[in-house]
């Protein structure tokens, strides 16, 4: 099982009538997985850098630093406990799994 689908985690790109493309992470509210809405505002810099931090973590064994921290999700507390990463307390899910879901934002949104 993808952790896309573990998470309840879609990517939808729609194309409203202005024209514009639109790219949601829509997530199903299950224990808690709602919280992971947060990925909507990440753009790649902010994804390659939260990449790169839990790369880090997960290298060292241990916590490269607090947490990750961007302008993109000041509204949200998202912590480093390694192996976890833990998500305004609602939410604590593995360095891995949360890598392996940016990675495919990542993808996702390189696409366009």
């Amino acid at each position: 099982m993808s952790k896309l689908n573990q998470y309840s985690v879609q990517f939808v790109r729609r194309k409203p009538p202005n024209g514009e493309v639109v790219l949601n992470a829509i997530i199903e509210n299950v224990n808690g997985n709602s919280v992971l809405n947060f990925i909507n505002g990440l753009d790649e810099h902010d994804t390659v850098s939260f990449i790169n931090d839990l790369n880090d973590c997960i290298n060292i064994n241990g916590n490269r630093d607090e947490g990750f921290f961007s302008d993109s999700v000041e509204h949200i507390s998202i912590l480093y406990q390694y192996p976890n990463v833990n998500i305004d307390d609602i939410l604590v899910l593995p360095m891995v799994d949360l890598k392996e879901i940016l990675e495919e934002w990542l993808e996702f949104i390189s696409s366009t």
